[in-house]
């Protein structure tokens, strides 16, 4: 007999497990216990004091985009209120150049809606290029090219592939994109970013900006076959911002909202195993021996490698799926995600070209804007190398400039990223080393573009090293922030492979979601809600997508547009 017994067990306590329980309590009537490995809830939607004491950073999860929790708001609107708020910079992102001390900046939506400003900026390097921003900046606003956004991120595999609808607004968009001069030809579909930004843009400020953005999105420029998805990651860069108080907030709403329905937390239980009967799961065993019974269904929020290997046991999964799931690639996006505790912001030399670069929520350095270092720091990255120091294409940002919460008053917090290396690559005195190494690196890099960021200005720093993210037991063993690669195979209907991607095992009543799921490399809401979606078709349980007034994917624009619309009018 188990020692307890749940409607559905789920595991893992990460933002995918909690976002899941909600709808599995609210619209599925079930009883639900999560059980998580570590001391907290949350996972990678983490803020902690880092760099020192009173200066709050994010050690996951940092960007956050308008779209992550929209049939959330939808279906909880209180999740807003308890703290899940997307904000904005003055400045979405940028790349400053320090041959010529200039700057290119892309102005937030928050601050500019209609991208007027940004596309006069754009005009500074190039009239053609601002020209094709603004047809870009049209397209995004379009009903055609909204609803197949959200038709694309929260619906299942399965239904993406064989929904009528689904298809005819894809169609509908594919006309609105050729009104507006981008041609998605074979040439472009199978092309790499690089190959495809180069085409679309003439100045190389403009394609080094957005292919550096790219690798912020967990994808070598350099990699064939994603082509198609760079559309709609440069429509995105308006977008980028943040968590107001850090995105650990998202973790707190959540929790408030499964508190009040009657969620049951575990922390510090780790499960060990599925328990599993005749095809069929029951339960699960923690490694301290307690069963714990399942009498509807178990969910598992971990990597696919433990799903297979450890929670099911290879014993009972067929030998193409466990193969598939064996040579994951998940060694691309091992991050150095450091945080600085500063006395005064950055100043960047290029602020005296456009001053806003100042307030910019995701900056990139580059010595000159030849794209091409990007590429090789792509190249280097796939290759274990570390890159020369020109070609390290560190990413910087000050949310205490926007969000007072973030840092002591007159003081800052920084956050920054860069590719780094597999966790397997070293030993951990070796990554010790690395930890010291690399932030004499950082400041020597940094006080190029900004005098002002010496050892004088440093209060402390945080080193987040890839072996410092294997705190979270789903990114090992090699640290990598998106669980496994965004590689065009290992993306869409078949992340992370094809006979995982609708969210079902080889288990009956066992489902999983996850990072490593679609859309996957993010702190949203998709993969759980796709998820429910699937148990929902299977057991019969409550579609909040069909009620009167929540039909999708029209009900997914309106909040889209209501979550715009409540953070510009913040301004």
């Amino acid at each position: 007999m188990p020692d307890k017994t749940y409607d559905a067990v789920i595991v893992g306590g990460g933002n995918k497990a909690l976002l899941l329980a909600m709808y599995l309590i609210k619209f599925g009537g079930m009883r639900v216990g999560i059980f998580e490995r570590r001391h907290e809830i949350g996972g990678c939607c983490a803020t902690e004091e880092l760099a020192a004491p009173g200066f709050r950073g994010n050690t996951h999860a940092n960007m956050i985009l308008p779209w992550y929790y929209l049939p959330i708001l939808r279906d909880f609107p209180e999740f807003w209120e308890y703290g899940a708020q997307w904000d904005q910079h003055l400045s979405s992102n940028g790349m400053a150049f320090r041959d010529k001390e200039n700057c290119l900046t892309l102005y937030s939506h928050k601050h500019d809606p209609n991208q007027e400003r940004s596309a006069r900026e754009i005009a500074r390097f190039s009239e053609k290029d601002a020209d094709t921003w603004r047809r870009i900046a049209e397209l995004e606003k379009t009903e055609e090219f909204m609803r197949v956004q959200m038709d694309a991120i929260f619906n299942p595999a399965d239904v993406r592939a064989t929904d009528p609808g689904i298809m005819q607004r894809q169609v509908e968009v594919f006309g609105k994109i050729l009104e507006t001069g981008f041609n998605l030809d074979s040439a472009i579909l199978k092309a790499s970013p690089y190959r495809v930004i180069q085409e679309w843009f003439e100045s190389p400020e403009m394609q080094s900006m957005i292919l550096r953005a790219i690798v912020s999105f967990s994808v070598d420029v350099t990699e064939s076959g994603h082509g198609a998805t760079a559309l709609g990651m440069l429509l995105t860069l308006p977008f980028i911002g943040f968590n107001r108080g850090g995105t650990h907030m998202i973790a707190h709403a959540a929790h408030q909202v499964l508190t009040q329905l009657g969620c049951e937390f575990h922390i510090n239980k780790e499960v060990e195993r599925a328990i599993i009967d005749n095809g069929r799961t029951t339960g699960v065993r923690l490694s301290d021996g307690t069963e714990i019974g399942a009498s509807q269904l178990v969910i598992s929020t971990l990597s696919p490698y433990q799903l297979i290997f450890d929670l099911i046991g290879k014993e009972h999964v067929d030998d193409q799926t466990a193969k598939r799931v064996e040579i994951l690639k998940r060694n691309f996006g091992c991050l150095m995600w450091y945080s600085l505790a500063v006395h005064e912001a950055p100043r960047y030399t290029a602020e005296a070209f456009n001053p806003d670069v100042h307030d910019c929520g995701w900056l990139g350095m580059q010595p000159d804007p030849d794209p091409i270092h990007v590429a090789k720091k792509c190249q280097m990255a796939q290759m274990n190398q570390w890159p020369p120091l020109d070609d390290y294409g560190v990413v910087v940002g000050c949310h205490s400039l926007v969000d007072p919460s973030y840092a002591p008053e007159g003081k800052h917090t920084l956050y920054t990223e860069q590719l780094g290396h597999p966790v397997t690559m070293y030993s951990e005195k070796e990554w010790l080393e690395i930890r010291k190494r690399y932030t004499g690196e950082l400041l020597t890099i940094w006080k190029d573009y900004a005098p002002n960021m010496t050892w004088d200005n440093v209060i402390g720093v945080d080193a987040n090293t890839p072996y410092d993210h294997c705190r979270m037991k789903n990114l090992r063993p090699d640290g990598t922030w998106a669980g496994i690669d965004r590689a065009s195979w290992q993306v869409e209907e078949n992340r992370p492979t094809p006979e995982l991607a609708n969210h079902r095992t080889p288990i009956k009543n066992l489902y999983a979601t996850g990072g490593s799921w679609h859309v996957g490399c993010n702190c949203g809401a998709s993969e759980s809600y796709n998820c429910y979606k699937i148990i929902a078709q299977d057991m019969g349980l409550g579609k909040p997508w069909e009620e009167p007034g929540k039909e999708e994917p029209g009900s997914l624009v309106e909040q889209l547009n209501a979550v715009r619309k409540r953070v510009r009018e913040s301004v």
